[in-house]
This record gives C-alpha cells, sequence and structure tokens, in this order.
C-alpha cells in the first residue's frame, strides 16, 4: 500500500482490518480516508496521518485505545487538516486503564474549526477537553457522544453557534445536566443553543437533574429554535424540563417511568401546556403511568399521537385536530373520547387494548378521512366489522383479533381499498359471499383463520388484485370457484387444500390464463396432490418467472416434463420436501437463473441431463445427501456444477472465475 504514491481516494468501509498498513503516511496524495484504524505495530500508529494534510470529506478514526503516547496523537495533525468536514474519534469498547490519557489523548486530537459533525464513542476520560465546544468551532452542525461511560458533566456545547443536532448516548454516570451544558460562563450575553434543532438524550441510567440556564431573565429561551425533543431510556429522570419552547413540534418520551410517575404539578410534562408548546405537532409518549400527562394534548396544533405502555388509562381525552393516532398496549384503555374521534383522522393502529370498546357504527361513519386501520390484538368486544364505510381506507389490517366472527357489507364501497390483511382470527368463519366491496383491492393477504371455510366468491371480479396470499386455512372448503383475478402477479397458497371441493381443486382456479401471473408459491397439506397434476397436465401459466414448492413431505417426485413449458421461469425454490428424490428436467429452461433447494434430505441427485448453461445461482442448504455429491472440488458431481458462476453449498459461497 505504501508504494500506492498516486492514490487519491481509499475506501476501507465494511472491512474488518484491524489496523492500517505500515507506513500509510507515504500516501502524500489522498484526499478521501474513510477509515484510518489505529494500529500497535510501528509504522501503523495514529502519526501516520501527518503528511496526509490533504484529507477531506469524512475521517473516522478507530481503535484509540492503541495509542502508546498522547505525543503521538499531537502527530496527527487535525488542527491544520482544513478539509475535513466530518470527523469520528473512537476507543473501543474495553474498561479503561488510563483515564488521564485518554482525556490528552482527545485533547491533542483537536480537529480545524471548519469541522460541520463530530463524533466521539467509547471515550474513557472523566471530563471533556477545553477545545469541545468552543465558540471558534463556528461551523459544526450535527455532534454525537456516545458511550463516553466515564465522564461525570457535560461539555459546554449550547456555545456552539451553528449546531442544528446534538445525540447523547450512555454517558453512564451523569447525574446532572445544568449550566455547564448551555456554556462556561453563567452571566453570558450570548444565546445558548440559538441554532440546535434536534435533540436527543437516550440511555442514561442515572441522570436525575436537568436544570435550566438560569440566565438572562424570563424572556431567555434555553432552546430558542429547537423543533425535535426525543428523551429515551431515563428512567431516574424527575424534574421540569425546560420549558417556552415556542417552536417545538415533535416530543417523544419512552423510558422515563420516574418522570411520568410524578404529580402534575411537579413533573416536567406539568408545564407541557398550550403556552409554553403551543407549536407541537406531534407527541410520544411510552411507559406512562398517570393520565395528567396527557394534559399537552390541549395544545391545538397536535396531529399526531403515539402512546405506549399506558397502564393507568381508562379513556381518551378529547383530541380536536388529530390526524394520526396509535395506541400501544394500554392493558386499562376501556374506551375512545367521550366527543368521538375528530373527522381529521387518517391514521388509526391500536396494538394491545383487549379492553377497548371498538368505535360503534354511527361514530366510524363520521371517519370520512379515514385512510389507514390496523387493530392487533386488541378489541376483544368486537364481532363483526363494517366494509364499504370509509370513502378514503386503502390500508386495513386485523391480526390476532380472536374474537371477530364475520365481516358485514355496508351500503358503501371502498373504492379506494387497495391492501387487505387478515391474519389470526380464529373465530372468523366467512366473508359476505357477494364478495368485497373493493374494486381497487391491489393486495389480499389471509391466514391463521382456523375456522374460515370460504372466501368470496366473486373474487375474480377483483381485476385491481396483484397480489394474493392464502395461508393456513385448514377448514377452507369453498375457494374462487369462478377461478381467480385475471390480473393476478402474485399467488401463495399454503396449508389450505386439505378439505377444498373437488369442483374447486378440478379446475385449479384457471391458473393456466392467469397471463399475468409471475410468481405462484404451493405448498402445506393437501398441496402435493394439486402440485402432480399441475406438473403433469402443465396447467401453470408459461410466463410464470418464481415457482415456490414448500412442505410436501409426502411429494417423492416432480413430473419429469412438467417444466417443460414454463419459457420463461428465472427462478425455481423448492423447500421443506422431505420424500423429494427426484427433480423433473431443468436443462431447457433457457431463462433460468437460479435454484434454491432447502431442507429436501431425500434428494440425491440433481437432474441427470444437467443444468441450463443460463444458471447464474444454485443454493443447496440442509440436504445432506446432495451436499456430499456436489461439495466443493471433493464432491463426485462437483465437475457438474462448477461452470456456475456461484454455488451456495451448506452455507459455503463459491465465486467461480
Amino acid at each position: 500500500m505504501r508504494e500506492l504514491s498516486n492514490l487519491h481516494h481509499l475506501d476501507v468501509n465494511g472491512t474488518n482490518i484491524a489496523e492500517m498498513p505500515v507506513e500509510m503516511g507515504r500516501l502524500k496524495s489522498l484526499r478521501t480516508l474513510t477509515t484510518f484504524v489505529v494500529g500497535k505495530s510501528n509504522g501503523s500508529g495514529i502519526g501516520e496521518l501527518r503528511e496526509l494534510k490533504h484529507l477531506g470529506g469524512k475521517l473516522s478514526i478507530l481503535k484509540l485505545q492503541n495509542v502508546v503516547d498522547a505525543r503521538d496523537a499531537l502527530q496527527a495533525n487535525l488542527k491544520h487538516k482544513k478539509d475535513l468536514k466530518e470527523l469520528e474519534l473512537a476507543w473501543g469498547a474495553e474498561d479503561v486503564d488510563d483515564s488521564q490519557k485518554e482525556k490528552d489523548v482527545l485533547d491533542k486530537l483537536q480537529p480545524c474549526v471548519n469541522l460541520e459533525q463530530l463524533t466521539i464513542k467509547f471515550y474513557g476520560g472523566t471530563k471533556f477537553p477545553n477545545w469541545l465546544g468552543d465558540s471558534s468551532f463556528s461551523n459544526i452542525q450535527v455532534m454525537h457522544l456516545s458511550d463516553c461511560s466515564y465522564c461525570w458533566s457535560m461539555p459546554p456545547v449550547g456555545e456552539l453557534p451553528a449546531l442544528k443536532e446534538l445525540y447523547i448516548k450512555r454517558m453512564k454516570f451523569v447525574k446532572r445536566i445544568g449550566v455547564e451544558f448551555y456554556g462556561r460562563n453563567e452571566g453570558s450575553p450570548i444565546q445558548p443553543f440559538q441554532s440546535l434543532e434536534k435533540l436527543e438524550f437516550e440511555e442514561m441510567p442515572e441522570w436525575e437533574e436537568w436544570i435550566p440556564s438560569g440566565s438572562g431573565g424570563q424572556y431567555r429561551l434555553d432552546f430558542p429554535c429547537l423543533v425535535e425533543l426525543i428523551l429515551k431510556k431515563c428512567p431516574k429522570l424527575r424534574g421540569n424540563l425546560p420549558c417556552h419552547m415556542p417552536y417545538l413540534e415533535k416530543l417523544s418520551v419512552s423510558g422515563c417511568g420516574v418522570l411520568h410517575y410524578q404529580r402534575a404539578t411537579t413533573t416536567a410534562i406539568s408545564s407541557l401546556n398550550m403556552y409554553s408548546y403551543k407549536s407541537l405537532e406531534e407527541l410520544k409518549i411510552e411507559d406512562g403511568s398517570q393520565t395528567s400527562l396527557l394534559s399537552v394534548l390541549e395544545t391545538k396544533f397536535l396531529s399526531k399521537l403515539d402512546i405506549r405502555n399506558f397502564v393507568d388509562i381508562q379513556c381518551l381525552p378529547n383530541i380536536n385536530r388529530l390526524q394520526y393516532l396509535a395506541l400501544y398496549d394500554c392493558p386499562t384503555l376501556s374506551s375512545f373520547p367521550k366527543d368521538d374521534l375528530p373527522t381529521t383522522l387518517t391514521s388509526l393502529h391500536i396494538y394491545g387494548c383487549r379492553r377497548l370498546e371498538f368505535l360503534p357504527h354511527e361514530m366510524l361513519a363520521k371517519l370520512t378521512s379515514l385512510e389507514r386501520l390496523g387493530i392487533l390484538e386488541s378489541c376483544d368486544s368486537m364481532r363483526t366489522f363494517p366494509l364499504g364505510i370509509f370513502p378514503k381506507l386503502w390500508y386495513l389490517s386485523f391480526r390476532k383479533c380472536e374474537n371477530l366472527e364475520s365481516f358485514s357489507i355496508e351500503e358503501g364501497v371502498d373504492k379506494n381499498l387497495r391492501d387487505l390483511y387478515i391474519s389470526d382470527c380464529p373465530n372468523l368463519v366467512c366473508f359476505p359471499l357477494r364478495g368485497l366491496p373493493a374494486p381497487n383491492l391491489n393486495h389480499f393477504m389471509i391466514n391463521g383463520c382456523n375456522n374460515l371455510k370460504s372466501l368470496p366468491e366473486r373474487i375474480h371480479t377483483l381485476t385491481a388484485l396483484r397480489g394474493l396470499v392464502i395461508h393456513d386455512l385448514p377448514n377452507l372448503v369453498s375457494f374462487a370457484e369462478c377461478g381467480l383475478p385475471p390480473n393476478l402477479r402474485d399467488f401463495s397458497i399454503h396449508n389450505c387444500c386439505e378439505r377444498l371441493r373437488p369442483s374447486s381443486v378440478g379446475e385449479y382456479w384457471g391458473l393456466q390464463g392467469l397471463f399475468s401471473l409471475a410468481d405462484f408459491s404451493i405448498g402445506g397439506r393437501g398441496s402435493d396432490d394439486i402440485l402432480e397434476r399441475l406438473f403433469k397436465e402443465q396447467l401453470l401459466p408459461p410466463n410464470l418467472h418464481t415457482l415456490h414448492i414448500n412442505s410436501l413431505s409426502s411429494l417423492k417426485s416432480l413430473d419429469r416434463s412438467g417444466l417443460g413449458h414454463l419459457t420463461s421461469l428465472q427462478q425455481l425454490h423448492i423447500s421443506g420436501c422431505d420424500s423429494l428424490e427426484f427433480l423433473p428436467r431443468l436443462r431447457h429452461l433457457t431463462c433460468l437463473q437460479k435454484i434454491h433447494i432447502y431442507s429436501c434430505p431425500s434428494l440425491g441427485f440433481l437432474p441427470e441431463e444437467g443444468l441450463p448453461p443460463s444458471l447464474s445461482l444454485l443454493s443447496i442448504s440442509d440436504c445432506s445427501a446432495l451436499e456430499k455429491r456436489y461439495e466443493n472440488k471433493t464432491g463426485q458431481d462437483w465437475a457438474n456444477i462448477s461452470h456456475i458462476p456461484c454455488i451456495n453449498i451448506a452455507g459455503l459461497c463459491h465465486y467461480m472465475l
């Protein structure tokens, strides 16, 4: 490497390099060096950066624990590398042996004041050097301080005039954030954090107090431009958050249990009223224990509300202009607002709220703006759901709604409904026989509904349907009596064929006439006979690109000529076929590019005629007989596949040149 004297750009991202090649300092023409890993060997130390005067863009200096003498760090001469815009300084995650040495190293790695982004990770000193936070760094816009576990206090980053984003994570010993955070001098006339727009604290296990700057009088704001504030996993934080953030739009508080537990008169959230947070648009509260936190909902601009893990809330307060509402794991929540949900609501997601009484019909009819509705393990009292009631709904999902029995059809039509997903609703018995009132439905998935016996008879009328997934419906009797939607592109059916009536099975859903079908997947109980006949009578559409055959335990062989007409087939996936012994002819499939064979222990040979020359990937896993026969170089039939560009046998990938 040291001989590449004219090299301008060296990118070692994504490698596991342990240290840099020796004498990197001889590459004096380098303009870009993504990463410099400090080594212990002579010639790979940090001093090699001294001669790389033209480095620009982003530079990450890793394994700084390998710096033997702090004076070596000074030789890196970062202060005079004027073209560097982003700098990362990182030590290892190991325990610190010499805290003072690490402080000296960071002190001597002072970068040029032109820097725009700074990241410091796993620093082991007990305090930060004086240069960090100095106002002379007037171009720094983004700063990350992560895993500086031994620091007791914050650097005075409030003095950085251009700082827009600040992320502080896992500073384990910090108990108090006070005036030092805003600036060195308490009586300074300089406005702290004058440009800061986003502030995030995460995993601060000992942090208890957040004290305001206390200077500048009542008209002085600590964060005058802050738009987003995020607090995650600060379990001991209590007291007052900074108040009067006139431009705050997004607030997220999670894992701050003690803060949430305080009374409204003493908590930080008590100051979250329409006067101090008048611009708030998005609020996320997680791990709450007091409904007093929701007083912030009085802010008239709030449009997005996300409530998670609330254990002491029974009824939602009134929310006037809300557009997005997500309720996660609120076991005591039993009712929606008394004055109904706002008609402005476009997205409603309810997860893990079993006691919640679902909206009555008259309230549902008012949600004329609703576009997305998702219900998971919630609303146990819900027995039926009306379709055709929402004029703008395009996404509808039901998962693990154990007591849902049926869908009713209202007078209207869900003209915009494009995605319908139903999963693990064991008591769902049937759909309305006349079909789904959704002429523009694009994707339909239903699985895990053990008692479902039939799907809409007129499913073939859904001409816009492109994707259809039908899995784990063991009692399904009637399906696609009149055929499948004509424009279907992806069709997957698994564990659904055991009880299907002969008339349905005999017609095979009109597969042969689906000229748009590109991806077909079949498997599970009752599918063996269907697949054998599909192959024998060549009933799969000739334009098929991808074929998946899964979990057919009794299938022993595939008809040798069954794939002959699939001249467009590009991918073949076969998995979980324990009894499969023989594959069909494949060599004449001139478009076939990839073959994946998994968990077929009885399969001992690939086709005798060989594989098509178009094949670019062959992957075989958990197939003991095949793996032994086609093992790299040592297998008795390795020569038959060695021409394939990429071969993956039992997880070992070989690229043949």
